[in-house]
């Protein structure tokens, strides 16, 4: 717990310096990527032990440019009926842009890559002697932003992880991730949000992905 809280502080102050080189989309319609949110994580499965999770995720991201920009994400997940914990920090840059197909006023669609610093964290993991492993690699993602509605966006998003070689035996961890999250865009500041997300990693000894996860949350744009 204290390992998240002082992560959510670094998180939450890397994230203010930089608000004030936020350089949004000039395209009319165009979503921002200058935004703070905070996530529920109210369910999931995870493979390899047969029980739920729930959890809390942070995430910021920074246009540095109208078409660059960087983030950062952590997730803590609390797997039920085992002292069972798992940390995922992400740090990456990445590009975006839009098109206005021109059905409407704040309708188009946007879509973006990126390139990431991963870490993975686990705790008391079963079947290890309640061992604890992590590593770091890297992963690679791309995704759409729709604004269907100038209030509603969709957004899909699939993605490659290479956490490197874990210890306690796990050995090397990669897969891919996958999610869709729809947006409610209250008004230009605050947006409401629900999101399916999951991930497919293995190693050569364990399957450790994290399915059918559902998430609620917040987001203020900047």
């Amino acid at each position: 717990m204290i390992h998240m809280k002082n992560t959510a502080i670094a998180l939450g102050l890397a994230v203010v310096p930089l608000v004030g080189f936020a350089a949004p989309n000039d395209m009319p319609g165009a979503p921002s990527y200058s935004y703070f949110q905070g996530d529920w994580v109210v369910d999931g499965n995870a493979n390899g032990t047969g029980q739920d999770y729930d959890g809390y995720a942070l995430e910021g991201s920074v246009a540095i440019t109208p078409n660059v920009f960087v983030n950062g994400r952590y997730d803590w997940l609390d797997v039920d009926s085992s002292s069972f914990d798992a940390n995922r920090t992400s740090i990456g840059i990445g590009a975006n842009d839009f098109y206005d197909f021109g059905r409407g006023d704040g309708t188009g669609v946007g879509y973006y890559g990126q390139v990431s610093f991963e870490r993975l964290n686990l705790e008391d993991i079963p079947g290890t002697g309640n061992r604890d492993a992590d590593s770091n690699g890297y992963g690679a993602d791309v995704g759409l932003r729709w604004m269907v509605d100038p209030q509603i966006e969709i957004n899909p998003h699939l993605g490659w992880v290479d956490y490197g070689t874990l210890g306690a035996g796990l050995g090397s961890a990669d897969g891919i991730r996958y999610g869709v999250r729809a947006l409610g865009h209250i008004n230009d500041a605050v947006a409401l949000t629900a999101a399916f997300e999951a991930s497919d990693i293995e190693t050569a000894n364990r399957d450790l992905g994290f399915d059918n996860e559902i998430r609620l949350g917040a987001r203020v744009n900047f």
